[in-house]
C-alpha cells in the first residue's frame, strides 16, 4: 500500500513502528527562516566533493555533491549547532555527519539502505532537509513490498531507527520538472 503526506503539514508522521524498525517524519523542526539561512551558508561554505563509484560494471559519476565529517574533524560551527539541536530534539547522540547537495532535478540517489556494518547495532539515522522540497520514496525489502512517499520539506527531519536499515531502503528520484537545489544533512551513529 502506498501513502504520501502533503506539503507543509505540522504534525509528525510515523510511517513504520514495528519489528522492522521505526520510520518517522517531523516537519518544521527548523523554521523557514533558519532553513533558508542554513541552506545558503552550507551551499557556500561546505567543502563539496564530486565522487565516482563502481556501478553497472563501470565507473559512474555520483549524481550529487557530497561532504563528510567524522568525529573530531573540523566542520562549520553552524553544523555543530545543527547537530546539537537535532540530538536534543531526538534525545540521541550522533557520531558522524554527511551532507548531500542535490543541485537540481537531475541529481538523485538510487535505492539503498545505509551501510549497517559501519553503524552501531539498532542505529538512528536522521536527515535534515534544507532548500527545495524533494520526494523520498521508501520501500520494504521483503515482498510483497510496502511502499510510501514523503515530501521532504525545508526544516524537516526524516528519521530511521532500529532495524529500519535492515528491512527498508530509500531513494531520491530524478525530477523532470524544474526544481531548485536541496541539501540534506544526514546524522548517523557510526561504530567507533
Amino acid at each position: 500500500m502506498a501513502q504520501q503526506i502533503g506539503l507543509f503539514g505540522t504534525t509528525p508522521r510515523v510511517f513504520v513502528d514495528d519489528d522492522t524498525g521505526c520510520i518517522a517524519y517531523y516537519p518544521a523542526v527548523f523554521s523557514p527562516h533558519e532553513s533558508d539561512e542554513l541552506f545558503r551558508l552550507f551551499e557556500r561554505t561546505v567543502p563539496w566533493s564530486h565522487e565516482t563509484m563502481w556501478m553497472y560494471d563501470r565507473t559512474v559519476d555520483v549524481p550529487r555533491l557530497i561532504a563528510r565529517f567524522g568525529p573530531g574533524e573540523t566542520q562549520p560551527a553552524e553544523l555543530a549547532v545543527v547537530k546539537e539541536r537535532i540530538e536534543s530534539y531526538l534525545h540521541t547522540a550522533f557520531t558522524s555527519i554527511s551532507l548531500q547537495y542535490y543541485r537540481d532535478g537531475n541529481d538523485s540517489v538510487s535505492w539503498h539502505n545505509d551501510h549497517r556494518e559501519e553503524m552501531i547495532e539498532l542505529p538512528t539515522v536522521a536527515v535534515l532537509s534544507l532548500g527545495s522540497t524533494r520526494e523520498m520514496l521508501v520501500r520494504s525489502k521483503a515482498r510483497p513490498r510496502r511502499t510510501f512517499s514523503c515530501d521532504l520539506e525545508p526544516g524537516s527531519l526524516f528519521v530511521m531507527r532500529g532495524r529500519a536499515q535492515e528491512h527498508w531502503e530509500h531513494h531520491i528520484p530524478k525530477v523532470k520538472r524544474p526544481i531548485g537545489p536541496r541539501i540534506s544533512v544526514a546524522l548517523r551513529q557510526r561504530r567507533p
